[in-house]
C-alpha cells in the first residue's frame, strides 16, 4: 500500500514537473501524449507567453525537484541523498504529508540497514569464535556459539540450514566426549 502510494505520488510529481517545467519557456511539449497538440492549445487557448510563470511555480519547482531527486536516490538505495532531498522538499512545503512520509520511510530503511550491519558484525565475531573453538577442539564452545549464530540467521534460509547441519556434527563430537579436557577453554564465561 505504501509502495503504491509512493509510486502514485512519484507519477503525479513527474507529471507536475513536466507541466511546470515544460510550459515555462517551451511551447513544443506534447499535451497528454497527443502528437501535434502543444500545452495550452488543447483547450483552444493560447499558451502562456515565454517567461511568464504561474504564481508559486518557483516553490513548486523546488519542492517537485527535491521530491523527484529523493525518489530517484531512494530507488538506487542511496538513502542519505534521498533523506536530504525529502527534507529539502519539506522545507519548501512545511507540513507536507508526502515529504513527511518519505522521510519516515527512508529513516526506517536507514535503521534497518544499521540493524543488518550490526547483525553481520555479530555473526562475523561469532564465526571467528567458532573457528578458534574448533581449532582448539572445544566442542562445547563451538556448539554454544553455533546455537547463538542460528538465532541471528533468518528462518528457512540456506545459511540457517547449514548452521543446523553443522550443529548436528558438533553434537556428535559432544556425545563422543572427545577432547573433553579442552572444553570451555575458548568461550568467555
Amino acid at each position: 500500500m505504501v509502495c503504491l502510494a509512493k509510486n502514485l505520488h512519484r507519477g503525479l510529481l513527474t507529471f507536475i514537473s513536466l507541466v511546470l517545467l515544460g510550459s515555462v519557456g517551451s511551447s513544443v511539449a506534447i499535451a497528454d501524449g497527443i502528437p501535434g497538440v502543444t500545452l495550452g492549445t488543447e483547450t483552444g487557448t493560447d499558451p502562456a507567453p515565454t517567461g511568464e510563470t504561474v504564481g508559486t511555480a518557483g516553490a513548486q519547482d523546488a519542492y517537485t525537484q527535491a521530491m523527484l531527486v529523493g525518489y530517484a536516490a531512494d530507488e538506487q538505495g542511496d538513502y542519505q541523498t534521498a533523506l536530504i532531498n525529502f527534507r529539502r522538499a519539506l522545507a519548501e512545503r512545511p507540513g507536507d504529508v508526502y515529504a513527511q512520509r518519505a522521510i519516515a520511510n527512508v529513516e526506517a530503511y536507514l535503521a534497518a540497514e544499521r540493524r543488518e550491519i550490526a547483525r553481520q558484525q555479530q555473526l562475523a565475531t561469532l564465526q571467528q569464535r567458532v573457528t578458534t573453538a574448533v581449532s582448539a577442539s572445544d566442542w562445547a564452545c563451538a556448539a554454544a556459539t553455533v546455537d547463538e549464530m542460528i538465532t541471528l540467521v533468518p528462518p528457512n534460509s540456506l545459511e540457517r540450514s547449514r548452521l543446523v547441519t553443522y550443529r548436528g556434527e558438533l553434537s556428535s563430537l559432544l556425545d563422543a566426549r572427545s577432547d573433553i579436557e579442552q572444553w570451555s577453554s575458548i568461550c568467555p564465561g
